[in-house]
């Protein structure tokens, strides 16, 4: 692995909890209800593909790669007329603002957080346009004002030019979607009973993804990867790496070095915040 892809799996673990209020704060789902997109996935579905505009559901299933088709086109027709992307990215913001002032935002940490989005926004300029759809729809919002919200912002435009690349690394291992899922969860990445669900994929999908695998030879009868199915899945953990990398090239060792730094223990802070507040809601449901 590069240099430069190193750095992007470091920044990743901590630049994606500042991604991640966008769908797990309570005040972002606030907002997002707020702005008409009440159902359970309008939000994330609403809140990510904002940025490209007005799109159909077969273009969220190029970018979204791992959801079953269905899913999203179930997800996509149910918000139409709900919200326009003009209001849902209105109503990102300010669920994304009111989350960090709650979790994050206080006067001890203002210079932390200042210096740590001024670096970010350096990383996310350099961000390119090429086979990125949403990083590249990201990258062209206006960068807000509020150091906090600028943090965010570009970390979001960081986390989906990675996303982005993701897909591309998947592609060229010739996975699909339900493969994808049924690969991390063989390397320990995701968890099964979590993320088929999450994903609307069926026992029966799954079984069927199984199969395709062991005839490849990267699944095994019990279901674990084998040496193939492994090296095949660090290829694309790998190959993903190097196409996130260009941003922290260009930004810089010291640079990026002093960026993570200031956002470890932020990324701490808010990640116990998110945490708290999702078991306080596991407990009230």
């Amino acid at each position: 692995m590069s240099v430069g892809g190193s750095w992007a799996r470091a920044a990743h673990q901590v630049l994606d909890p500042f991604h991640a209020v966008t769908y797990l704060a309570s005040q972002a789902a606030a907002a997002f209800r707020e702005a008409g997109l009440t159902g359970p996935w309008d939000g994330y579905f609403g809140g990510r593909t904002a940025p490209l505009g007005q799109v159909s559901p077969a273009t969220v299933c190029a970018v979204f790669y791992h959801f079953k088709p269905m899913m999203v086109d179930t997800v996509m027709t149910g918000l139409t007329g709900k919200s326009t992307p003009e209001t849902t990215l209105a109503a990102r913001l300010t669920g994304v603002d009111d989350a960090l002032r709650a979790h994050l935002v206080c006067a001890s940490l203002g210079g932390q957080v200042a210096e740590a989005a001024d670096l970010a926004m350096r990383a996310a300029m350099a961000c390119t346009i090429p086979a990125r759809p949403l990083g590249a729809a990201n990258l062209a919002l206006s960068m807000p004002d509020e150091t906090h919200l600028a943090l965010w912002q570009a970390s979001t435009t960081l986390r989906e030019f990675r996303g982005d690349g993701h897909g591309i690394a998947l592609a060229e291992a010739d996975l699909d979607g339900v493969e994808a899922l049924i690969t991390a969860v063989g390397a320990g990445i995701e968890r099964r009973a979590s993320i088929q669900r999450r994903r609307g994929w069926t026992d029966d999908e799954w079984s069927a993804g199984e199969d395709r695998l062991r005839r490849r030879g990267l699944l095994t009868e019990e279901g674990a990867l084998t040496e193939t199915g492994t090296s095949l899945r660090q290829t694309v953990e790998d190959r993903t790496d190097e196409l996130a990398a260009g941003p922290w090239t260009v930004l810089g060792d010291q640079k990026t070095s002093r960026l993570l730094e200031l956002l470890g223990p932020l990324s701490a802070r808010l990640t116990r915040g998110l945490r708290a507040e999702g078991e306080r809601r596991a407990r009230r449901e």
